[in-house]
């Protein structure tokens, strides 16, 4: 039974929180956050996405109870100065999404920690994406990259292994994010990220292509990527676009995808569908990818377009846990 830390108790941690209340082989200790225990308990009762938490939830002063499981509960403000090695906590799950380096990791594990896990992508560690570069998940600070990184490393490194791949360009239809605004304000990130998220569609920089070529070196210059940011809550689909290195045919494509989907490497990563789906029809799924099989297309042999969906929370955190779980 690994023990489990969360520092962050936002989106991805509070995901990361319950699919751990769900594991046979995790437990969680610990929780670190800046908002208070009264504010935390609510924001796990009640979810405006998937709804009211199934467990009931309560507290005391500085423990968590669900369920019958419970965790510590604090709000420390320096990595440094989190009491890892006292709640005997082996891997910490470092998603507040402020501490995405090398050194900022390396405080967890002077803390006690075993492993970091960062849920995003970083400069300088390395990226491992659950299913396609598992077995190099064996070092002691890694990230998790995006969900859109999640969501395309398979669908790469499958048909590059299968058909091959020249080039790639991927476009990736997202869901809304707390990095943009509910009101038209300034945004120091890119000035489209400040204007009003739920009734714009916004294009944005996506670093997702490029953190794939961490994952897989063999496409670094040959895979770029954008975005668009449009007023759905949650549930996103990519588009990926590439030259292949052979004659190919959308059939043939499709043939491979519905394959490597049930093979023992991608059965919990890759699903594919041939039914006319929408972005509220993937949430909740566990899944990093899932093919939306009647929108592959091939042109003149060598062009194709390949779109695959994906919960860009529910999903990638699933994605997170399973690597915890590979360790």
């Amino acid at each position: 039974m690994k023990k489990i830390g969360i520092n962050g108790l936002g989106r991805i941690g509070r995901a990361s929180l319950k699919l751990i209340m769900e594991s046979d082989h995790l437990e969680l200790v610990a929780v670190n956050d800046l908002m208070s225990i009264e504010n935390a308990v609510y924001l796990l009762k009640y979810d405006s996405i998937y709804g009211r938490y199934e467990r009931e939830v309560t507290h005391s002063e500085n423990m968590v109870y669900i369920g019958d499981k419970s965790f510590h509960y604090s709000s420390v403000r320096e990595i440094s100065d989190l009491p890892w090695s006292e709640f005997q906590a082996e891997v910490v799950i470092e998603s507040t999404g402020l501490f995405t380096n090398r050194a900022d990791a390396e405080k967890h594990l002077a803390s006690g920690a075993k492993f970091v896990v960062i849920s995003g992508p970083t400069k300088d560690t390395p990226t491992i994406v659950h299913g396609v570069n598992t077995d190099e998940g064996k070092v002691n600070i890694f990230s998790c990259a995006s969900c859109t990184t999640n969501n395309i490393s398979p669908i790469i490194e499958i048909l590059g292994r299968r058909i091959g791949i020249k080039k790639a360009v991927l476009n990736t239809t997202h869901a809304y994010t707390a990095s943009q605004t509910l009101m038209d304000a300034p945004s120091k990130k890119e000035p489209r990220m400040g204007r009003t998220a739920g009734i714009n569609l916004a294009p944005a920089a996506t670093g997702a292509a490029i953190a794939t070529t961490k994952a897989l070196p063999q496409y670094a210059g040959k895979f770029d990527g954008v975005a668009v940011r449009v007023p759905v809550s949650v549930g996103s689909i990519s588009d990926v676009t590439f030259i292949s290195e052979r004659p190919t045919s959308a059939e043939e494509i499709n043939e491979i995808l519905i394959e490597e989907s049930l093979s023992s490497r991608y059965k919990e990563v890759v699903g594919t569908t041939d039914e006319p789906l929408v972005s509220t029809d993937i949430i909740k799924s566990p899944l990093a990818s899932i093919v939306d099989l009647a929108m592959t297309r091939v042109v003149d042999g060598d062009l194709v377009k390949v779109m695959s969906w994906y919960d860009n929370e529910w999903g990638f955190t699933n994605q997170m846990i399973r690597q915890i779980g590979a360790l």
